[in-house]
């Protein structure tokens, strides 16, 4: 038996990366390529725990390490999001829908990499560019993770190719869009009960700047307010992250789905890129971005470029 090829997602994996693993491997294997299976890079959140139940779909492999293995990256190419040493490991294929990163890849390899709202996207289309019809259960998970990722199609991350596939991948798996997208976002969990560490960690993802590590953490929820009220909790957590991790910067954004906006917080030693980069004051119960509710789209790239002109 061939050695297996791994198909997996980012480090604190959310409902794109670890259905678009299970995707692309299950399409795959109806290729024939039967040594391809779907991998995780950490713990399920509870929105992405409820996706696999629902659909009946079992937990892929848990992955810490590269090292000697083939894998299939998808929703990520950035070394500080992959598994650890993944320059020791043979990475074959990557399936994109963020900037290009910094993982340098010694051989030529499929590297698709689109502006759209979610990987999954791609991996649906790829099922029908192939003629195989997504079983329903395969349907369900991709299109749960382009509604995760877009936020039921409300954020502006949202592309057509997005809004064109959700219907079709919902009328395979028997859901109604809006319905299932209201279903994922209840999913996610009561603030209330989730502790502050939980709530930093589950969607976090570290980028460079100029040289300089940050660290940017994402809770999308219906009302903020509860999270402004834990602000000194989330706080406190953010600095233990950023020193555990050596970081210059930890931010957190805290996405207001009803008011479509996010609350921001920062902690550490360049707090002045961030308010330089988003014209705002920071408070200990953060600053309001009206509008903002992309880390890719709206996040990213403009404290790249604020740190550019900083350095």
């Amino acid at each position: 038996m061939n050695e297996p090829i791994h198909v997996i997602g980012h480090k604190n994996p959310d409902t794109d990366s670890v259905c678009s693993a299970i995707g692309y491997a299950f399409l795959r294997n109806a290729l024939g390529d039967t040594e391809v299976r779907p991998a995780r890079a950490g713990s399920l959140n509870p929105e992405t725990r409820h996706v696999l139940e629902r659909f009946s779909l079992p937990e892929p492999d848990l992955l810490t390490n590269a090292t000697d293995r083939r894998l299939i990256l998808v929703d990520h190419n950035e070394i500080a999001q992959a598994l650890d040493d993944i320059r020791h490991g043979t990475v074959l294929e990557v399936w994109e829908h963020h900037r290009i990163g910094d993982l340098q890849i010694p051989s030529p390899i499929t590297f698709h990499c689109e502006p759209v709202g979610a990987t999954a996207t791609l991996i649906a289309e790829q099922f029908f560019l192939h003629d195989i019809e997504p079983p329903p259960a395969i349907a369900g998970a991709l299109l749960a993770a382009i509604l995760s990722d877009t936020l039921v199609l409300a954020s502006p991350t949202t592309s057509n190719k997005d809004r064109r596939m959700a219907p079709r991948l919902a009328a395979f798996a028997s859901v109604d869009v809006a319905e299932f997208g209201a279903e994922l976002m209840a999913a996610r969990g009561d603030i209330a009960s989730r502790s502050a560490r939980d709530l930093v960690e589950s969607d976090f993802k570290a980028f460079t700047f100029s040289g300089n590590r940050v660290g940017i953490a994402q809770v999308e929820v219906p009302d903020t307010r509860h999270l402004v009220a834990r602000h000194e909790e989330l706080l406190a957590v953010m600095e233990q992250i950023r020193a555990a991790q050596n970081l210059r910067l930890v931010i957190l954004l805290g996405t207001d789905i009803a008011r479509k906006g996010s609350h921001l917080w920062a902690v550490g030693d360049r707090r002045d890129v961030v308010e330089h980069a988003f014209q705002c004051q920071l408070s200990a119960e953060g600053a309001f971005l009206e509008g903002c509710m992309s880390r890719k789209k709206q996040i990213v790239p403009v404290l790249e470029a604020a740190f550019a002109a900083m350095a």
